[in-house]
């Protein structure tokens, strides 16, 4: 009777790690293609933040622009006003 309960467990155990194998091999697809889409993720966030960055430091250079060129603009539109009155 012991030789029998031992078989069967043995059997079970048996049979039961061969029907994992392509579950198994379905998750290691799965793996496989999170990875790619993980790596290509990464590198896509990369890029966006080197764009960012660009376009930071565009804003900052057009606000810098802004900045100094808002007093020398005031004074041309003086002017643009001045050479109006003398053509009337």
């Amino acid at each position: 009777m012991k030789k029998w309960i031992i078989l069967i467990l043995a059997s079970t155990i048996a049979l039961s790690g061969c029907g994992k194998s392509a579950e198994k091999e379905s998750l290691q697809k799965d793996i496989s293609k999170l990875e790619k889409e993980n790596k290509d993720l990464k590198q896509q966030k990369e890029k966006l933040s080197k764009q960012q960055d660009k376009l930071k430091d565009q804003a900052n250079q057009l606000e810098k622009d802004i900045d100094s060129g808002s007093g020398s603009d005031d004074s041309s539109d003086k002017k643009t006003d001045s050479d109006k009155e003398k053509d009337k």
